[in-house]
């Protein structure tokens, strides 16, 4: 499809981008400290906390990749929002508490409440790094994805623009600046999932259940990549993930990864106390799950209108919007999707600026420089990250960002999972193990991925496109198995 240059369109994005950058110029004066950059200080109230987390999770996945998997192949899209959502449970009732009673910036700092080998610490960081890698390419691929229709520009000059407003959000005032983006980015994603729902059913003359019904009885559902099923096959699993194994695969992935998300895990850090932590997550949950419901009606109203870009699925919410009320919803909704990729983009950074700057230039290395140079080091740490993420966003280009992100929460669920919570709650737990667990989850699953239908095609040697189901159970096995295997002395962690 053809894109061109909207000026209304435009205006807005102007106008986000330019508060965006006010708030970061103002919070700026906030950041002091290298907890300030990491943590805002650790005193963000749990109500804001608990919508900045929305604001953080609902990524460009979310609002862009969600809609185009359900209109394109029904269930199997919403399958995401299902186990996006379930994930927050096991965050809620296993990590937040504990982990912000450990925790100080980072993963590494969790894990190092308990073990005093660097090398655990390390390994987090390489974990952090390369898990926050793999979530930055969908963002990227999204920011390239809304800019092309919203204000007429390439695909690979959005991703630029995108990478070098977040880059000066992060480099100016860090966690503090986040914090805020993400906090208005929660409310206005939800306006705008309400807004594109009840211009839905109105349109459509239905009511909620109606609709679904609809889709459920009618015999021939049109598919935007050609072709018609019937509405039941269309509404059950099977169109996308067609092995039940790989459709088991990605469930576990998206539940257990949730908890393991490094830009996630960070925003424990934000708030004064554990019992803060778990009330921000019961509000970070319940924004999310009005979230994830709206998304069934997204996804299927961009089905019943056929507004849907074959090429790119990530259109199909600001596609449906335009059809819905023209050019000004479609302006409000796309710049939502905009600002969307903003605070999860720069969550990201910041998760990975901690993990290089502060696990392993700082702690590993040895380095301690004053407060001063800690920041410097921090905020070129982030330019770094920024560039990386732009290049990788370009090489992307084409890939459904829902997809995209299964996969980088199977190596997060991987790699973390077991790690975290063996040292919540497992006083045997070695150091050893730990190292070789986290290591393990992120080989095995990076591996697998390579391996497999995702990159390989026809061709591919593992037959599920989704590791999880493989990889995290192994990352359990081998730190339960060497913690068993190493004396007893060298079990250091403690239950919480």
């Amino acid at each position: 499809m053809a894109y061109e240059f909207q000026p209304l369109a435009f205006g807005i994005f102007c106008l986000i981008t330019i508060s965006t950058l006010a708030i970061s110029l103002w919070a700026a004066r906030q950041v002091r400290t290298a907890s300030h950059f990491y943590a805002a200080g650790g005193n963000v109230k749990w109500f804001v906390n608990g919508v900045a987390f929305a604001g953080d999770y609902l990524s460009a996945a979310s609002f862009l990749g969600i809609a185009g998997m359900i209109a394109f192949f029904g269930f199997d899209g919403f399958m995401y929002s299902i186990g996006f959502l379930a994930g927050w449970i096991i965050a809620l009732l296993i990590i937040a508490e504990p982990l912000r009673r450990i925790g100080k910036y980072t993963f590494g700092d969790a894990l190092m409440s308990k073990f005093k080998d660097k090398r655990v610490r390390l390994m987090a960081a390489i974990s952090a790094l390369v898990v926050s890698i793999f979530y930055l390419i969908p963002q990227m691929v999204g920011a390239g994805s809304i800019v092309q229709p919203l204000i007429g520009l390439p695909y690979e000059v959005g991703v630029i623009m995108v990478g070098i407003i977040v880059i000066m959000i992060v480099a100016t005032a860090g966690m503090v600046s986040t914090t805020y983006v993400q906090f208005i980015k929660g409310f206005l994603l939800l306006i705008a999932a309400f807004a594109l729902t009840i211009g839905v059913l109105m349109a459509v003359g239905m009511g909620p259940v109606e609709f679904i019904t609809h889709f459920i009885e009618n015999p021939a559902v049109t598919l935007p990549q050609g072709g018609t099923v019937s509405g039941s096959a269309f509404m059950s699993p099977g169109m996308y993930y067609k092995n039940p194994l790989d459709f088991a695969s990605l469930a576990i992935a998206l539940i257990l990864g949730t908890a393991a998300l490094p830009h996630i895990l960070i925003r424990y850090f934000t708030v004064p106390s554990p019992a803060d932590a778990r009330k921000s997550t019961v509000i970070a949950i319940i924004t999310i799950g009005i979230f994830y419901i709206l998304t069934l009606f997204l996804g299927l109203g961009a089905n019943y209108f056929l507004t849907t870009d074959p090429t790119n699925q990530n259109l199909a919410a600001p596609l449906l919007a335009e059809v819905l009320g023209g050019e000004l919803f479609f302006a409000f909704i796309a710049s939502i999707a905009f600002a969307t990729i903003l605070g999860t983009v720069a969550g990201l950074i910041i998760a990975s600026a901690g993990a290089i700057a502060h696990d392993i230039y700082t702690e590993v290395l040895g380095n301690k420089p004053d407060e001063a140079r800690s920041l410097k080091i921090s905020k070129m740490t982030a330019v770094a990250v920024g560039v990386i993420a732009i290049a990788l966003g370009i090489l992307a280009k084409g890939q459904n960002v829902a997809f995209l992100v299964g996969l980088a929460f199977a190596i997060a669920a991987s790699a973390n999972i077991p790690a975290l919570i063996c040292t919540l709650f497992w006083k045997r737990t070695s150091a050893r193990a730990i190292i070789w667990s986290i290591l393990t989850g992120l080989v095995v699953s990076i591996g697998l991925i390579a391996i497999s239908p995702t990159v390989m095609g026809k061709a591919a040697i593992f037959p599920l496109n989704n590791p999880g189901i493989v990889s995290i159970p192994l990352g359990f096995a081998v730190v339960i198995g060497l913690s068993l295997m190493g004396k007893e002395e060298e079990a250091t962690a403690t239950d919480v």
